[in-house]
């Protein structure tokens, strides 16, 4: 369902490998759902001279360049055929740096999301997506969706990770925006509120983080000052949030894990928090990225 709030146009990037598929079918699903516009972009790097396609090149007297881009063109075109025939659909094949030309070529769009997927295809072009996302994500002014698992629907569960900042503020209401049907859980992983020496009781310390954790995260839905915040279920438990949201992934893959960034301080560039950073490591569902809010 499209609303003022979902992006006009959707950014996939691509390397054309299999598991960038899935990505390919969660971005078209999305453009449906939300009636936008997709660009599928693929990047081809510089390759060595001995490559196959520099021989193709000199045979054919075209640049080693123009005929790769050739190449991944007609590959794309392919991938995006059949099933996706109806969508408003726009290939681009463009050189240059992975990470760059992804972001300049989604501000030149006016893309307000840009999908991708995990996999990486060495025999194509020596396109890594994979190796791009952490710079991809700390980098990009829109959200960025990572996608591990075959659509099978929509999003119906969204797991919003939360530390109770105005960072994490934003990033709650960016997933309500962008997901007004799904059911939001707000997942916090605590710590011990205070060290459990000897004679401590180890479950009252746990007792006692999780009562801290609780009121936390009442003030913070309070803040959020959102009509819908009352109606947010909560996941609080201890532990490492990497290895939570992994477990949970291993019995949900089909749920949305959503994580917001942080501006850097005195450099340019965003900063992954060490739950974000874990979370997109290790999560086994697709991930949601979200930067902080223009300012």
């Amino acid at each position: 369902m499209s609303t003022p709030a979902t992006p006009r146009h959707i950014l996939l990037a691509t390397d054309l490998s299999s598991r960038s598929d899935r990505a390919l079918d969660r971005a078209a699903r999305l453009a449906r759902e939300w009636d936008a516009r997709l660009v599928a972009l693929t990047v081809v790097e510089p390759e060595p001279a001995e490559a196959p396609t520099s021989v193709l090149s000199r045979a054919s007297g075209l640049s080693s360049g123009a005929v790769r881009r050739a190449m991944v063109e007609q590959r794309l075109r392919a991938d995006l055929a059949g099933e996706h025939a109806d969508l408003a659909l726009v290939p681009r094949v463009e050189p240059g740096l992975v990470t760059d030309t992804v972001l300049t070529v989604a501000s030149a769009e006016g893309c307000g999301l840009i999908v991708t997927g995990v996999a990486r295809n060495e025999a194509l072009s020596r396109v890594v997506l994979g190796s791009t996302v952490d710079a991809l994500a700390r980098r990009s002014p829109v959200p960025l969706l990572v996608v591990r698992n075959r659509p099978r629907a929509a999003y119906s569960h969204v797991i919003v990770a939360s530390d109770f900042t105005a960072a994490s503020r934003h990033t709650l209401h960016t997933a309500a925006m962008l997901f007004p049907q799904a059911e939001l859980t707000l997942f916090h992983a605590f710590n011990n509120p205070y060290p459990a020496i000897a004679g401590v009781d180890t479950a009252r310390v746990r007792a006692d983080g999780l009562a801290q954790a609780q009121r936390e995260a009442e003030a913070f839905i309070q803040s959020c000052e959102w009509p819908e915040a009352g109606n947010l279920r909560t996941w609080l438990e201890h532990g490492d949030a990497g290895l939570l949201l992994n477990a949970h992934g291993q019995a949900h893959p089909a749920d949305l894990v959503v994580l917001g960034t942080q501006q850097r301080r005195g450099v340019l560039g965003l900063l992954l928090g060490s739950v974000a950073q874990r979370a997109l490591e290790m999560a086994e569902n697709d991930v949601l990225v979200v930067p902080p809010a223009a300012t």
